[in-house]
């Protein structure tokens, strides 16, 4: 009877082969053909339709329930009347990375570079002083851009600190935008990755390289790693105790780097906030007003208000 049941299954894997075969073809065609209507089409066109079909909620339904959740955290924190979409944020994301990387959209790549090139206005003259960099971006309109951005400046290379494993970013995503960049884990228990975190620091201490780190991950990414809650630091968000990862602020130190928090949003275009360079030792203390603010001003290109706890989880 085993024997039996084995046969079968193995049959039926066998007979299902080429459906799955033919499946994957169709798969790779509709990516490419979907690719060159990105590369070729007018995008504030494509994301005008793309948000009609978001409506109609045939496009993002992965994502519709974390619309209250993240609209109340909007409501809560801001006492705002408005509403977050989370459902169209995550389809405008992957619409504008698509853009980005596989598609590469010549207006897409252009709002990019008129981004890197307001960056450079202000990194560039920090490296001339032989002063280390520290990029720090908010997760805004998407983190892909955002790193895309932050390598197309002065020197022209950077490392990308993510507080998991960096194996989830595969070769493919880290040069679909053909640029130098790169990902490092600072929660691995891994003496390859802490080897390659020291290299890393030595070459932002030299100016080799700039060192990019989001300073507004929420707890509850980083509370089931093995730093646990010894790597947050405590503050006070929109008037209420709060809790930020201090990965920024312990790099920072690490090589009197000065940090340049900035923003990507999208209105009409991809465009980019910069806020004023930051000393090492007074990022802590600047930290959570600079993310507030990009809150209250830019709102509906924040990609994380639909975490449940956002900064404010309990210990």
């Amino acid at each position: 009877m085993r024997l039996v049941i084995i046969w079968c299954v193995f049959s039926a894997k066998n007979s299902l082969a080429p459906v799955l075969k033919m499946h994957g073809a169709i798969q790779r065609s509709a990516f490419s053909v979907f690719s060159k209507i990105v590369r070729y089409g007018h995008l504030p066109t494509l994301l005008w339709l793309a948000r009609g079909l978001c409506a109609l909620g045939l496009l993002g339904r992965n994502y519709r329930r974390q619309n209250a959740v993240a609209t109340q955290n909007y409501r809560s924190l801001t006492g705002q009347s408005g509403r977050i979409d989370a459902a169209w944020i995550a389809t405008q994301r992957s619409l504008l990375e698509m853009a980005a990387t596989w598609g590469q959209n010549p207006r897409m790549l252009r709002q990019m570079a008129e981004c890197s090139a307001e960056l450079d206005k202000v990194v560039a003259p920090l490296h001339q002083q032989n002063i280390p960099v520290v990029l720090a971006p908010l997760h805004a309109v998407s983190d892909i851009l955002s790193g895309i951005v932050a390598a197309g400046v002065t020197p022209g290379k950077a490392t990308v600190v993510v507080s998991s494993s960096a194996e989830v970013y595969n070769q493919q995503a880290r040069e679909m935008g053909n640029i130098a960049l790169s990902y490092c884990s600072i929660h691995q228990d891994n003496k390859q990755l802490a080897s390659s975190l020291m290299s890393l620091i030595m070459e932002v201490a030299q100016g080799q390289q700039n060192l990019i780190i989001f300073p507004d991950i929420t707890p509850d990414y980083t509370v089931q790693t093995e730093e646990g809650h010894s790597s947050q630091i405590s503050c006070r968000i929109f008037n209420r105790p709060a809790q930020l990862h201090s990965g920024v602020v312990r790099l920072s130190r690490a090589v009197s780097a000065q940090v340049v928090f900035y923003q990507l949003y999208y209105q009409n275009g991809l465009k980019i906030h910069i806020h004023e360079p930051v000393g090492a030792r007074k990022v802590a203390a600047a930290m959570p007003g600079i993310i507030e603010q990009s809150l209250t001003e830019y709102p509906k290109d924040w990609l994380l208000w639909h975490s449940h706890s956002l900064f404010y989880i309990n210990h």
